[in-house]
């Protein structure tokens, strides 16, 4: 079982399609900030997360949870929005916005949170522009960005701390980070 948490409009084929919202082809309604979710223990191969966990006050809570569903193996994707992205930060419905090594920190390092690791990184990125982007952008502007995006983001990623100590305060900044792990 596969689960895209949070999917709104950006459907998955072949997994389930989760919302709070009944949008058209959302499978299973269900309000994530309510715990338990519905799904039983170790009973998921993998979640995608996208543009959710932000949305949570506990996000220890909201990957706590991912960890129960999850199988031993199972694969987690969290795509959250940058630091630099300041049309996140000026989001009401945003606690927080997230740095490339954010969830390898918390999640697949012994650290305060979680005391041991968690997850092992299978991969980590920061995109200039939207995976998935939304409704809010002209589908002719999404591509042209998208077509930018593939020669900043490898840029962005080949010196990601310079990226994120200097750059993006006088060049500009990114839109989101892509994390993945697998649960040990």
């Amino acid at each position: 079982m596969k689960l895209n948490l949070g999917a709104g409009k950006k459907l998955k084929k072949g997994w389930i399609n989760v919302d709070v919202m009944p949008y058209d082809g959302i499978d299973c309604v269900e309000d994530l900030a309510r715990f338990p979710w519905c799904w039983g223990n170790e009973s998921v191969d993998e979640i995608y997360a996208s543009h959710v966990i932000e949305h949570f006050p506990d996000q220890k809570q909201f990957i706590e949870e991912c960890l129960r569903i999850l199988k031993p193996g199972g694969i987690l994707t969290i795509v959250a929005p940058h630091a630099s992205c300041i049309t996140s930060i000026g989001c009401m419905g945003h606690y927080r916005t997230y740095h490339l090594t954010t969830f390898n920190d918390y999640l697949a390092k012994p650290f305060y949170m979680f005391k041991t690791a968690r997850f092992r990184t299978i991969s980590q990125k920061i995109n200039w522009w939207y995976e998935v982007a939304g409704d809010n952008v002209p589908k002719w502007l999404d591509m042209a960005l998208r077509a930018i995006s593939c020669y900043l983001s490898p840029i962005i990623n080949a010196s990601s701390q310079v990226f994120e100590n200097w750059w993006w305060v006088y060049v500009g900044g990114a839109r989101e980070i892509v994390w993945k792990g697998v649960k040990l």
